[in-house]
This record gives C-alpha cells, structure tokens and sequence, in this order.
C-alpha cells in the first residue's frame, strides 16, 4: 500500500526555494532543506532524484509564480504604467544594502552556463519584456532598444548600488529607468 504524502511536492518547492535563493547554489544540501521543512533527505531523493532536479523544479515552478505575477500586473501605456512594473519588481528588495540581493547574484552564474537555468532565465526575460513592450509611451528610439535598456538598468543599477548605496535601493533604480525612459521619449 503506498503511503500518502503529508507534503505536496508543489508546497516542497515552494518551501525549499527561499532556502535554496538565500544560500546560493552551492550553499545547501538535501538535508538542510529537509530539516527546513520537516522530511527526511531520503523523501527528497524519493521524490525529486536528486538535488538539480529539486532546484530546477523549484525555479521552474517559480517561473510559473512569476507569470502569474506578470498576468495580474494593472493595464495601462505610458511613462507612469511602464515604471510602476519596474517599482513592483523591485520593491522586494530592501532599504539597505540587502544580503538578499547579493544571495540573489550567487545564482546569476547558474543563469548563464546552465542550459536549465539559462532557459528559465530568458523566459523570465521574455515575459517581463512584453510586460514592458505593452506599457511603453511612444518614444523616438525603436520600443524594443528602450525595453532591453530598460532591462539592462534594471539589472544593472542594483549591482551598483549595492557597491555606493545612496537611498533606498527602490528609489535609485526607478530614478535610474525614468532617466533612461525619459531619454528615449518624443
């Protein structure tokens, strides 16, 4: 008789991502995140083969999380609905220099060379850049130039501001891509 689960492997993942965002790849076993959550590692193993499986699982649900995030965005077209996607993004991050955010740059290198990983990433991309695409104002450079400069100073201004904090991290990029958006209007 199979036993029935106690745990969804859904709401495994759910818990298991923040242990995995917060000590980086290479920052945690199976066991942690079976002590995090109250299984032995050997369910994990039963469940998920192996800790890559259980961490591209956990960031492919969280892709799904993060459409849904997108889908439920308000409506709208202009300066002022094109920031206030970029405000939501960044408001998770807090108002000093977050341990959080540099957690979050530890799985930056995964994104880059893991086939996984990377493809996750560009559908990320890909989702928040039609968010912006839909929102921009007319400009007088081409839509998609502004959106992937818009995303490259989203990405961008954390780093720096992380390195020369000036305000609340929130507060120094919006003003970094109103700068940029405001560059590329009429």
């Amino acid at each position: 008789m199979t036993r029935r689960k106690s745990i969804s492997d859904e709401d495994i993942l759910e818990r298991a991502l923040p242990i995995m965002a917060r000590a980086g790849p290479a920052g945690f076993t199976l066991a942690d995140i079976a002590a995090e959550i109250g299984l032995s590692p050997a369910t994990l193993l039963q469940r998920f083969g192996d800790k890559k499986t259980l961490v591209e699982r956990a960031f492919a649900q969280d892709n799904e999380r993060f459409a849904r995030w997108i889908a439920d965005l308000p409506e709208g077209r202009g300066e002022a609905a094109t920031l206030a996607v970029y405000r939501a993004a960044t408001e998770g991050f807090h108002a000093d220099p977050d341990p959080e955010l540099a957690d979050h740059l530890l799985w930056l290198r995964e994104d880059i060379r893991d086939p996984v990983f990377n493809a996750l990433a560009r559908a990320r991309f890909a989702l928040f850049r039609a968010a912006i695409l839909a929102r921009l104002p007319p400009l007088r450079l081409p839509p998609e130039e502004v959106a992937r400069l818009l995303d490259a100073q989203l990405h961008g201004a954390p780093i720096q501001w992380a390195i020369e904090p000036s305000g609340s991290l929130t507060d120094y990029v919006m003003q970094s891509l109103t700068t940029v958006l405001r560059l590329a209007a009429d």
